[in-house]
């Protein structure tokens, strides 16, 4: 769902280690790949124009979880959101919503798969349901890839 159709109050940005693929968090390590970039720095200008490629969509898990503390119960269900950037445009996806009837804190957790065009810009984990003035602490929270999926990047990129 894009995300200027929705209210929502940003938690905190996810660290890119999260959804970056490690085959390319170390390709600058690698001194022939430094050495291709600065090689292509140093070719002429060419006049022709590059056709745009078309990454090929590409889905993404990830685990999410956040406890939240209210100052006074919230009268409508709260929600968990990951929002994040990628060639498209900027999306929010749903993890988990629930209602508090007693008590003034909550766990939202969740399990969401993203299907993502080219690169993921930035991600952040937002809160949907709070209304403007209303208190509310973030006791705890993560975003961190599905463990299957993480295993398996870590085999092609070894």
């Amino acid at each position: 769902m894009p995300s200027k159709l929705l209210k929502l109050k940003v938690l905190a940005d996810v660290p890119r280690t999260e959804y970056v693929d490690p085959s390319k968090q170390s390709r600058s390590l690698d001194k022939g790949s430094r050495l291709d970039f600065v090689r292509m720095l140093r070719k002429s200008a060419k006049v022709e124009a590059p056709t745009p490629k078309r990454a090929p969509k590409v889905k993404k898990t990830f685990n999410a979880a956040v406890w939240l503390r209210f100052l006074t119960p919230p009268e409508q269900p709260v929600s968990l959101w990951i929002m994040y950037r990628d060639d498209r445009g900027e999306f929010a996806v749903m993890v988990d919503e629930a209602k508090l009837s007693t008590g003034t804190s909550t766990m939202l957790s969740g399990c969401v798969t993203l299907e993502v065009q080219g690169e993921i810009a930035y991600m952040k984990a937002c809160c949907g349901g709070t209304r403007d003035g209303e208190t509310f602490a973030v006791e705890e929270l993560y975003v961190q890839r599905h463990a299957s999926e993480q295993a398996a990047t870590n085999q092609r990129s070894a």
